[in-house]
Parts: C-alpha cells; structure tokens; sequence
C-alpha cells in the first residue's frame, strides 16, 4: 500500500522547489494548488459561488483575483469558499492517489493549507518546509514584487512557523541555496523517514 506524503509550508519556504525535484527523480507528487483551479472551473462550483459568494465569473470562468479580493477581506465569505471547495479538492486528490497507488511506493501531495484543509487526516507522513520569516519576506518581495508591509500581511495570513514545526513529522530547513535543500531532500529520500513511522 502507498505512502502518502504531505508537503506543506509557509509561503516563500521552497515547497515548489522540493515538489519540483521529487518529480524530476520520477516521484509522483500531486499539487492541490492546481487541482484546486481545475475545481473552480466546475460548472456546480462556479453556480455555488455565484450565488453564496456573489457573481465572479468572467467570461465563462471565475476570476480568481476578484474572487481573492472578495473572500481576504471577508472571512466568513472565505469560510463559504473553502466550504464549497476543500471537499472537492480532497475528493480529486484522493482520486489521483488511487489511480497512482498501484504503480508507486510513495506518493507525494503538495498542499500550502495541508492542515487547514483537513488533509492531514489523509496523509501518513507530513515534510515541513522552513526559513525564518525575515528571509520569506525577502522571497516573497523580490519573486511577486510586493512591498515589505504587503509580504508580512501574507505571512500572517497563515499559521505561525511554530505551529507547522510542530505539527510536523520531519522539518526541511530551506534557509540555505537551492543546492543545500536539494541536498536535504535527496538524503532524506535515502532515509526514507516514512518508513519508520507506525
């Protein structure tokens, strides 16, 4: 049976960087990012949105930055949306998962809300990337082109470092070059921590 390996992290930590390699090594990693965008073009989610959320679609599809505007500055209207999505999301993932489980030992899934969406629950095993916050905010700074105040708002839009370390059954520290975490992950792939776990 599969492991399924979750990578989660806060933003501008090198979650992309980690996926990005796994798959160059013939890992398959699932991203809940894009399955998540595949969702939001459903026709029964695009209606549902419409009418407890408000009309943001455009040209057919939903325009994903008013959709942001309206539910960063509303939580209980982002609450609505991850009502009408994070089931969905996790219905598709877990559908890939089975149609990957019979080829492949361990399949990775890459989910920047791994916790918030209850997608824990489904894991075996969860990585954590980490860096201290004044580097994610100079990541975040020169890769979006946004001011300081503009990245520490998206820092704190998510849970504090503290809470993924701790939540977290193996931590890569990415504070380093992409060489130093591209080192890390590939002995930890030799490790395979996974397969110590109960």
């Amino acid at each position: 049976m599969s492991k399924i390996i979750g990578i989660t992290g806060g933003i501008a930590t090198g979650k992309s960087i980690i996926s990005g390699y796994l798959r160059s090594l013939g890992y398959p990693v699932i991203n809940a990012d894009l399955i998540g965008h595949e969702v939001l073009e459903r026709e029964d989610v695009k209606r549902e949105i419409n009418e407890r959320i408000g009309n943001v679609e455009s040209d057919g599809k939903i325009d994903r930055k008013k959709l942001g505007s309206i539910v960063f500055s509303n939580w209980d209207k982002l609450k609505i949306l991850n009502e009408i999505t994070h089931p969905r999301i996790i219905d598709a993932i877990l559908n890939e998962v089975r149609g990957l489980s019979a080829m492949n030992e361990e399949i990775f899934v890459e989910a920047a809300v791994l916790f918030e969406m209850g997608l824990d629950r489904y894991t075996n095993f969860i990585i954590v990337t980490d860096c201290p916050d004044d580097l994610r905010i100079k990541r975040i700074m020169e890769r979006d082109k946004l001011s300081y105040d503009a990245a520490v708002m998206r820092i704190k839009s998510q849970m504090p470092r503290e809470e993924y370390i701790k939540r977290a059954d193996f931590v890569i520290d990415t504070s380093g070059d992409v060489q130093d975490t591209l080192e890390k992950v590939f002995e930890m792939l030799k490790r395979k921590p996974w397969c110590d776990k109960i």
